[in-house]
């Protein structure tokens, strides 16, 4: 009986058996969420939208004040796809840097060595049929607050305990609600409603500055719609004609329903849906472009 190979990792710049993968005990990134994450999609080999990521990984990094370690992201992610099996197929990756380890004590070390981790794996199959039916997402009574939730820091127990209260409610996604009654984001999704002609998001002010919700903010202005950032209530969505969410590895999916309260007829949509075939298309001409270099 054939047993199926343990997943490839990157640890600082070496490749190993996941199974065998090792840190510090005293990295900080494990001590006090000392570190940032980004998550991508790859198509059949090519990462989407790396350099946006990076320079988003880059920019929080100099936020926390250390610097991300030079790689070739490229060469490395591709490497790190081959090895898992991944080239021929769709994939997420994620890349995790911590300020590496350090003596015990909040205060960092002043040469810090950060630690950088890449891994990559088979996209849930979730995500395919939620693009296609849509999804129904669920209420979270509370959010990410403060400069933290603009940056994708690894102390990410609101998202944690988001995506299970969500799960609890059979629910694709939960969205987060803050104190003022406004929905700000999903725990790893972006928010867009179609009210009349309008296309409202919420303001990017506190919450996470999506690559995905900042593409499709471009591409639907570039296609001659009118797009604002706008707070969103709960009754908003519900009363939308359409909403739907945002992510690298979801792309756009349509919320077909909020709790047990249905959102227009509850099918996808066909603005919705034109968004995300402009999406692919971006996509395509970017993989495209990439297998040719």
């Amino acid at each position: 009986m054939s047993t199926r190979a343990a997943p490839v990792v990157q640890v600082n710049g070496r490749f190993v058996s996941a199974p065998r993968a090792q840190i510090s005990v005293f990295d900080r990134g494990l001590l006090y969420g000392d570190g940032l994450f980004e998550t991508l999609r790859a198509y059949r080999g090519c990462p989407f939208a790396l350099p946006e990521h990076l320079a988003r990984l880059q920019a929080s990094a100099d936020f926390l004040g250390f610097a991300v370690p030079r790689r070739p992201w490229q060469r490395d992610i591709e490497s790190l796809l081959k090895r898992n099996g991944l080239l021929t197929t769709d994939a997420w990756v994620r890349i995790t840097v911590t300020r590496g380890a350090g003596v015990r004590g909040l205060m960092p070390p002043a040469r810090p060595r950060p630690t950088i981790i890449a891994m990559a794996g088979a996209l849930d199959p979730a995500i395919a049929r939620a693009q296609r039916f849509g999804a129904r997402v669920a209420l979270i009574p509370f959010a990410r607050l403060g400069l933290l939730a603009e940056h994708k820091v690894l102390n990410y127990l609101p998202g944690v305990l988001g995506k299970v209260m969500a799960a609890r409610h059979e629910a694709f996604e939960g969205l987060f609600v803050n104190p003022a009654g406004y929905v700000t984001e999903g725990t790893t999704t972006n928010v867009f409603a179609w009210r009349g002609k309008r296309l409202l998001t919420p303001p990017i002010e506190g919450i996470l500055p999506g690559i995905t919700r900042r593409m499709i903010f471009a591409l639907a202005v570039a296609d001659g719609l009118r797009v604002v950032e706008h707070p969103l209530t709960a009754h908003d969505l519900l009363d939308a004609d359409e909403a739907f969410l945002t992510s690298s590895l979801a792309e756009v999916v349509a919320i077909t329903a909020i709790n047990t309260r249905t959102i227009g007829d509850g099918s996808v949509g066909p603005r919705t849906r034109r968004l995300h075939q402009l999406y692919r298309q971006t996509v395509d001409q970017a993989s495209a472009k990439r297998h040719l270099d």
